[in-house]
Parts: C-alpha cells; sequence; structure tokens
C-alpha cells in the first residue's frame, strides 16, 4: 500500500513540476504588469512564491489521483484567483466585483475606444504618445525572452521570425499591449504565455468561449494592423 502511495505521490511530483514550466512565464507576466501599472511595489512579490502557494493548496487538499490535464486547469485556476485576490488587496480603490463583470465591462470600453471614437489609430496616434507610455519602456513585459517572442510571432501569424528583433517593433508591441485593460490582458496572457485554448480559459475566467475568442481575435488583428 505504501508503495503504490509513493508512486502516486511521484506522479503528481512529475505533472506538478511539467505544469509548473507552463504556469512560470504566465505568473511572471501578471507580477510584472502589476508593477508597471503601480499594483505591487517592484519586487514585491516573486513568481516562484506565488506558484508555491498554489501547489501547496493541491498537495493539501489530496489530490495525488488527478490526472495531469484536471491538474493543469486546478493550477491554472487557482494561480488566476490568488493573483486577482493581490490585485485588489494591494490596489485598495478596486470594486470587489466578478473577473466576468471586470471583462465584460473592459471589453465594452474597448470596442468604444477602438470603433466609436475613431479606431485603433486613434489610440496609436495620441494616446500612446503619451508620458505614461514612456515610463518602464525598459521593462519587456511580455517581450521576456526569445521563446517568448516566438510564441507572439506565432500569435500574429507572421512568416517573417525575426519581425519582434526590432527595438521599435517592440516598443510598439510593449505600448500597445499596456494599453489593454487589466483582464484582457490576462485573457491574452492565458493564451500566448499559459498556452491555453479558448475552452480552458473560459472555464477558468467563468465566461463564454465565444467570449474568449472574440477578445483574441479583436488583439490579434489590431497588433497585427500596427506591427506589419
Amino acid at each position: 500500500m505504501k508503495n503504490n502511495e509513493d508512486k502516486k505521490a511521484k506522479s503528481l511530483d512529475q505533472k506538478t513540476l511539467s505544469i509548473v514550466h507552463q504556469l512560470h512565464p504566465y505568473v511572471k507576466n501578471r507580477i510584472r504588469i502589476a508593477e508597471v501599472m503601480g499594483i505591487f511595489p517592484k519586487n514585491m512579490y516573486k513568481t516562484n512564491e506565488v506558484i508555491d502557494d498554489v501547489i501547496l493548496d493541491i498537495y493539501e487538499n489530496d489530490n495525488i489521483d488527478v490526472d495531469i490535464d484536471q491538474l493543469r486547469m486546478m493550477m491554472f485556476s487557482k494561480t488566476n484567483i490568488n493573483i486577482f485576490k493581490l490585485f485588489e488587496s494591494e490596489k485598495w480603490h478596486i470594486k470587489t466585483i466578478s473577473t466576468k463583470k471586470i471583462l465584460e465591462e473592459e471589453l465594452a470600453l474597448l470596442e468604444e475606444k477602438f470603433t466609436v471614437d475613431g479606431g485603433f489609430d486613434l489610440i496609436m496616434d495620441e494616446e500612446l504618445d503619451d508620458i505614461s507610455y514612456h515610463q518602464n519602456d525598459g521593462e519587456s513585459h511580455l517581450l521576456q525572452s526569445d521563446k517568448v517572442q516566438q510564441d507572439i510571432v506565432d500569435f500574429l501569424e507572421l512568416k517573417d521570425k525575426a519581425f519582434l528583433k526590432e527595438q521599435q517593433k517592440q516598443d510598439v508591441l510593449r505600448k500597445m499591449y499596456r494599453k489593454l485593460p487589466l483582464q484582457t490582458s490576462n485573457v491574452v496572457d492565458l493564451y500566448i504565455l499559459g498556452k491555453l485554448n479558448f475552452k480552458d480559459i473560459a472555464t477558468i475566467l467563468n465566461i463564454e468561449i465565444i467570449e474568449v475568442k472574440r477578445i483574441i481575435d479583436f488583439v490579434k488583428d489590431n497588433f497585427k494592423k500596427h506591427l506589419i
């Protein structure tokens, strides 16, 4: 019996470790976003500490028999909830409402800004030149590594693999990305960095799959328009 339990525990360790590699860039980017926005003081939270809390919760709640797909969903769901709580606790004026409600409001605001007010061109020509978007320009959040840059090239369906090596293009991408509302960028991060599909993201955020697709398509189309 003990040998069987040991095998299950070892299997859980292996599955957890494989998922951590997928979870790490997502958590790292969410923390850096909070730092850039001024929600978190710099270096207040560490990526590994956030992930360790999730792993501890998994082990404490006797999830030893869970399969890897279930475990991945559990870990991303718990991480998303924990990060959202941190954002709320550190930014005291955020209203205590659901992620779903915030995302619906942000999507409505995005559509208003990017269509009614003249389209994304207006945002790029005027608002992205605001001084606030030149702050922390050295912070390459979202563009953390060559691998992430390749993921973005794939996301944007670009043929030129060296496209995002150009500093000017990277600056434009960072500024456009920072313009995204907080929960909208969360959808993008789960998709690009977390490698989750539309269904999984919808489950984690408690929204419809069509809404996830709508957000991803919206971001992709508007990013491509200004990067090609």
